[in-house]
């Protein structure tokens, strides 16, 4: 299901106004302040694994020294020193995989034999802090570290292009209406249907938004409509509508714009959105309602 143009752009619109204001000089003591001197965020974000701070600075490895290992998925191992994860099979198999050789050493003849007293259900490999429980793909460790619960890939983002269904030890891949799986299983592409409406690309620069065919040629049906500044834009297919942002020379001006394109043949009954002035100091970020601030 497309996501409504105003649900989209009304978040990036918000973001756009708080920027544009006067805003306090410091962050609070419950933020914390990004490294730009601009943006502060709450002190919960940081370190969490996901740049929240325009300069990533919230997960900076000065900032967040013990996260790195976090970051790897289940079942791999994180490279003392670096951010490179590499999957436990390839521990102790006689090829160095890390820069520093942590996955490789006297350790892995050593302790290969504690392996057999610890109980694993699936697999287990010496490390450098003894030996260690894994999994078989698709699975990943208990809380007592030794045996194996399926592993949802749904909940890691990118896994599937549109839909994705977990199943046991596997996943499987889906499209929303309209669109087809590609071989791959994974990505969807669009059924052009009707055959005789080819896809049309909606293109926003400073002064209009403009439509071209795949091929680059211009839609002659289409007059560009003139806009300012776009900085975002999102396209309903089921209201046959685009919709905007279009920034002003101050905030007041901002303004939520949007259009008809009935059949794709122009852009018709085009009108302004209004939108509180009061959600200026609110940005949400996903389901999970991240609030930034900026100051200048």
């Amino acid at each position: 299901m497309l996501t409504p143009p105003l649900l989209l752009l009304l978040p990036l619109l918000s973001a756009l106004v708080a920027a544009a204001i006067d805003a306090p000089k410091t962050c609070s003591p419950k933020q914390f302040a990004c490294r730009d001197q601009i943006t502060c965020i709450s002190k919960g974000w940081r370190c969490d694994g996901e740049r929240d701070c325009p300069d990533g600075s919230d997960e900076a490895p000065e900032i967040c020294p013990q996260s790195k290992a976090q970051r790897c998925q289940p079942n791999e191992h994180n490279c003392l020193g670096t951010e490179l994860c590499v999957p436990m099979s390839r521990l102790c198999n006689g090829v160095q995989d890390c820069m520093d050789g942590s996955d490789e050493g006297p350790h892995c003849r050593e302790l290969r034999g504690n392996c057999s007293r610890l109980g694993c259900q699936h697999h287990c490999v010496p490390t450098l802090d003894g030996p260690t429980c894994y999994c078989n793909s698709s699975f990943q460790l208990q809380a007592d570290s030794k045996t194996c619960k399926d592993f949802d890939e749904c909940s890691v983002y990118g896994t599937c292009s549109q839909l994705c269904t977990n199943t046991d030890g596997s996943f499987i891949c889906g499209c929303v209406e309209g669109y087809l799986l590609q071989p791959d299983n994974r990505s969807c592409k669009a059924k052009n249907e009707p055959v005789d409406r080819p896809p049309v690309l909606l293109i926003a620069n400073s002064q209009n938004i403009l439509a071209t065919y795949l091929s680059g040629a211009q839609v002659s049906t289409i007059t560009p409509t003139s806009t300012r500044q776009t900085t975002a834009m999102d396209f309903s297919y089921a209201n046959e509508t685009v919709c905007w942002v279009h920034v002003g020379d101050n905030a007041a001006q901002t303004q939520l714009k949007c259009a008809r394109m009935p059949g794709l043949k122009g852009f018709v009954d085009e009108h302004t959105i209004n939108i509180s002035l009061s959600l200026h100091r609110r940005s949400r970020k996903g389901a999970q309602g991240k609030e930034v601030t900026q100051h200048s």
